[in-house]
């Protein structure tokens, strides 16, 4: 194996990709599984489709395994990580990707909306990295990677509650980076822009065209450039690299306000 190949070699450790039974979730927990590394998913609902990616790991020759989790329920971190931990003998990196996305305009959102949004996609990341930072402390040290989304710097009218939960996820990943580096512990995050998926033309009409057109490599992302961002994140590669943000849109908030002309 060459020099760098070693280093993106993630043989021995174990990730855990939290929402990793559907959409980028699967393609981030792949990318891990990969590179050689044990991995744990979580699924809030959809058990049949987490099943279904511990087989598609388990067939690249590592160890997988699905638990059922409630990402708002922040009295149950601490039990999830104790058992991904006892059952694949450590926790090395984990990757918060699971998040809820429902679309309101502003005048619809209501307090509980608010509240909904701000415990899965904040607060239950919050809890997830102080609990993870805990146990990758006391055996060495090791690799968060929060997921954001481009939503966080490009508000919407139908995401307003969204965006501002991801933003809250880039902040606390700069602030968790400064206080779990004494642990030898990164903390990184990842923005995808919009990404891929089939079906898309149904749901989101337009939006696809429009994106690309705007996308200077006018192309929308691929959940694979979502894993290999948090594989590189998490990897050796990047071990001077903390309280980031790493922005994969096919650069599409590049796109000038104005054409050339003015």
């Amino acid at each position: 194996m060459s020099e760098l190949g070693t280093l993106l070699n993630f043989s021995g450790k174990t990730a855990l990709v939290t929402g990793g039974g559907k959409g980028a979730g699967v393609a981030i927990a792949r990318q891990f599984a990969k590179a050689g590394a044990n991995v744990a998913i979580t699924y809030s609902r959809s058990k049949d489709p987490a099943m279904q990616t511990v087989e598609e790991l388990r067939a690249l020759g590592v160890k997988a395994e699905a638990f059922r989790f409630d990402q708002s329920r922040t009295e149950e971190i601490p039990t999830l990580l104790d058992t991904v931990t006892e059952h694949f003998g450590s926790l090395d990196v984990l990757v918060n990707n699971a998040g809820i996305y429902p679309a309101k305009m502003v005048m619809d959102i209501t307090a509980e909306d608010w509240d909904d949004m701000m415990d899965c996609n904040a607060r239950g990341v919050f809890f997830l990295c102080k609990e993870a930072a805990k146990r990758m402390g006391a055996c060495g040290g090791g690799a968060i990677v929060n997921i954001s989304s481009i939503n966080a710097d490009n508000p919407s009218d139908r995401l307003i509650h969204y965006g501002a939960s991801k933003a809250a996820v880039e902040m606390l990943t700069k602030g968790l980076a400064h206080s779990f580096g004494e642990l030898g512990v990164r903390v990184n995050c990842v923005a995808p822009g919009l990404i891929w998926a089939e079906g898309q033309e149904k749901n989101i009409p337009g939006w696809r065209e429009s994106y690309c057109e705007r996308a200077p490599l006018s192309r929308l992302v691929e959940a694979e450039d979502i894993g290999n961002a948090c594989v590189f994140l998490a990897s050796p590669l990047a071990s001077a690299v903390t309280g980031q943000t790493l922005t994969v849109d096919c650069g599409v908030l590049l796109a000038p306000c104005f054409d050339n002309r003015c």
